[in-house]
């Protein structure tokens, strides 16, 4: 199985990483499309012509995830790639902000793969066969050995892992037991205007307050034994806003309440209202760990306990909510500190955190451990290392999207784990361009594919397709601009 990671020259991963020409031209003189149901690769090539003379030539690569598909933006957690447009702010490889330059779609007929990783399959995506994924493949690994009969993957040293770099190899070329790379955000931005107490109340109203009478009321629903938060709640309260907070017992159920527009207002405004829209701004999401960390422990404190599977164990911490995107910026929230959180979807019937029955509903479960003696998530520099669990395989008829961002890594997160917009098609379509600029008509007919492949210093053999799809990229668009002149 081929990978970026061997058979490239230099050559071929500048222009794979760096590619030249990238986009329309407008008003084109000739326009090629072709494509290859084999790898799922689609071209389409520009060029503008004078005097018989290519002056300017540019591509498009096209689609290669299913549109519910979901891509990491940079601070308010995740958006399908369908809903994705031009100018959009999405993270790159590096957990650093980028913006959408081009969206492309398609029509598409063949297999996705969804990739499932070991921990958190809630984290699961799809992708074509071609698309490239960043990764680390166990057999690049020095010193791997085969394990025991009760597990396939290949054994390694921890060190040796984390001293291998990760590459991009196509989706069809990843296997069990490699390991994806899930970025952490690296965007800090501190505003002095989230203290302490604010970002332990917010902790507290994520997973306990609610609005109500017209807006006028900021209450949190407790169990009356829990005097400790109720206590603090109320404290946090006074310290900023100046009001002593009233406490209402109602069976087992104690609510703390006080009356503030102007505080009701701050918290729908920094993390929404109503248990299924809980959901962080864009502010608090930026902050520092150790401000984020006051609310996650407030929010632990209020809808989470700890549990020990055996008695060995180390404790696992968990957190429940009916907000899908607040379990999504949690997991982003706790990467910084470098703890990877699971994220499980449930259903449940009389759900009890700490003795505490919560509605039936479509609920998230994050968990983590602080400690652990096994790991099988690595922590790398600025990512984690993530095994896949499984592959799966399936025919997909629909549409397809991708996008083109600013940076030069040309890459973006989905669910939290990096792709790159495709292979050896954008170097090979980024070469012909080069190539073609400035030649006539007659002198651009005979660029070949190996012409292409040799500019680039070499391509494997299996990879030789994708040459031969930017030298038919060319001669279609040259067709075309022939056409249009009644040329033959």
């Amino acid at each position: 199985m081929e990978s970026f990671h061997t058979q490239y020259s230099e050559k071929v991963m500048d222009h794979f990483k760096n590619p030249r020409n990238v986009g329309e031209i407008p008003d084109a003189d000739g326009i090629g499309n072709v494509g290859n149901p084999v790898c799922g690769d689609i071209m389409r090539l520009y060029i503008k012509v004078e005097n018989d003379v290519i002056v300017d030539a540019k591509f498009k690569t096209f689609g290669c995830l299913p549109p519910q598909e979901e891509v990491v933006l940079n601070y308010t957690g995740w958006e399908r790639i369908d809903r994705i447009g031009k100018g959009v702010k999405v993270l790159n490889s590096n957990g650093e902000s980028t913006r959408v330059l081009e969206t492309y779609r398609r029509e598409y007929n063949g297999r996705l793969l969804n990739i499932v990783p070991f921990v958190s399959p809630f984290n699961s995506f799809s992708v074509t066969p071609g698309h490239p994924v960043l990764c680390i493949k166990r057999k690049w690994i020095k010193g791997n050995r085969i394990s025991s009969s009760k597990c396939n993957w290949l054994r390694l040293n921890k060190n040796a892992l984390l001293s291998t770099k990760p590459d991009y190899v196509k989706a069809v070329d990843l296997e069990i037991g490699d390991y994806l790379i899930f970025v952490i955000n690296k965007i800090v931005t501190d505003d002095r205007f989230f203290t302490k107490p604010l970002m332990r109340l917010l902790g507290y109203y994520l997973s306990e307050g609610y609005i109500t009478a017209k807006d006028n009321v900021v209450a949190f629903a407790f169990n009356k034994n829990e005097r400790g938060a109720i206590a603090e709640v109320s404290s946090l309260i006074y310290k900023l806003i100046g009001k002593q907070a009233k406490e209402r017992i109602r069976g087992s159920v104690s609510e703390v309440y006080v009356c503030s527009r102007k505080l009701a207002k701050l918290l729908s405004e920094l993390c929404g209202r109503g248990a299924r829209n809980k959901t962080i701004s864009e502010k608090i999401l930026l902050s520092p760990f150790d401000k984020q960390w006051e609310m996650v422990e407030t929010y632990q404190i209020g809808d989470g306990d700890k549990h020990r599977r055996r008695l060995k164990d180390t404790e696992t911490y968990r957190m429940i909510t009916t907000s899908r995107n607040l379990a999504i910026q949690v997991q982003e929230i706790l990467a910084r500190r470098g703890i990877f959180a699971s994220i499980r979807k449930i259903f449940k019937t009389n759900c009890k955190i700490d003795g505490r029955i919560l509605k039936d509903s479509e609920q998230y479960l994050i968990s983590y451990k602080l400690e652990k003696y096994h790991n099988f998530v690595k922590n790398g520099k600025g990512y984690f290392l993530v095994p896949i669990k499984s592959i799966g395989n399936k025919k997909y008829t629909g549409k397809v999207y991708n996008f083109q961002v600013a940076s030069p890594l040309n890459s973006y997160l989905v669910k939290g784990f990096a792709v790159h917009n495709c292979g050896a098609a954008i170097a090979t379509s980024s070469m012909v361009t080069e190539i073609v600029k400035g030649k006539t008509i007659e002198e651009a007919l005979k660029v070949s594919n190996r012409a292409v492949a040799e500019a680039l210093g070499g391509l494997p053999k299996v990879k030789m397709h994708c040459s031969v799809l930017a030298e038919e990229a060319l001669k279609s668009a040259i067709e075309d601009y022939l056409k249009k002149k009644g040329k033959k």
